[in-house]
């Protein structure tokens, strides 16, 4: 199993080969052309108590499995957008994950809601990168070292983006907030042994404040992981796999998202705020 210290210098090094196509100065001026990002928080945070979907385009699993005939990400994204998706997740890490910025192209050009994207960040480089890309909102990972996830932080939200920082634990969504996320990915997924605990969101939710967004990711296999999700306080669930070995990408995003806005879950929420 790779270490995150592993994770990361192999990161940088990838980040170094392309920094030296395209300096930083250069990627400055791009993300000043750019298109301004949307505000992903307001698009994410339902004001009805329903739970968003963001739907992600992928070419591996979690486990490694290869998703690399998904087909036309450009296809798959409109097909996810169409479904009622509030928002699409690239994955464009690129040692592991099998990911590309050409990805992020493709969606970008192709929806109008708001894009994650999805790579192991560990440069200031990557944040300008992404959104000279199209990015709206970045993933960062809470075992990075607390002064570098806040400059990250401050980084992504300068640029108008938001920082959706990953968790694996309490004491890690914990940092999340010290270093100023606005918004908590709590991963069901364990990072060492790859087992999903649904319950692991719940413990992590547990302490996050109320003006966190907090988002499920890991181990959704449809809509009743998304009422699950929902009924232990995820604003938002992320899901990938799951859509993308589906028959009807379309159909299945317009199920979980069904699932989100379902009644129960306003009456349940209802009782709680009463």
């Amino acid at each position: 199993m790779t270490s995150f210290e592993e994770m990361v210098a192999s990161a940088r090094a990838v980040v170094a080969e392309r920094e030296s196509r395209v300096p930083l100065e250069e990627m400055r001026d791009r993300v000043r052309e750019a298109d301004s990002p949307t505000n992903a928080l307001d698009a994410l945070r339902s004001r009805s108590g329903s739970v968003s979907v963001i739907a992600e385009v992928k070419r591996v699993t979690a486990t490694f499995a290869d998703l690399s005939g998904v087909g036309d990400v450009a296809v798959l994204s409109r097909f996810y957008a169409a479904g009622g998706a509030a928002g699409v997740s690239v994955v464009t890490e690129p040692v592991r994950s099998h990911g590309r910025l050409a990805d992020l192209d493709a969606v970008r050009a192709s929806i109008d809601v708001p894009i994650l994207v999805n790579d192991l960040v560990v440069t200031p480089y990557q944040v300008h990168e992404a959104r000279a890309h199209g990015a709206d909102l970045l993933l960062l990972d809470a075992r990075l070292e607390p002064l570098i996830l806040e400059a990250l932080i401050e980084r992504t939200h300068s640029l108008g983006m938001l920082a959706v920082v990953e968790a694996h634990s309490r004491r890690e969504a914990i940092t999340a907030v010290e270093t100023g996320a606005l918004c908590v990915s709590a991963d069901a997924r364990d990072p060492l042994t790859g087992l999903v605990d649904h319950c692991r969101f719940e413990q992590v939710a547990e302490v996050l404040p109320s003006s966190v967004l907090r988002v499920a990711t890991g181990g959704v296999a449809g809509p009743r992981d998304v009422m699950s999700y929902a009924r232990w306080g995820a604003d938002v669930v992320l899901v990938g796999e799951a859509i993308i070995r589906s028959q009807d990408p379309q159909q299945f995003v317009a199920e979980l998202v069904a699932a989100g806005n379902h009644p129960a879950l306003q009456n349940a929420m209802n009782r709680e705020a009463s």
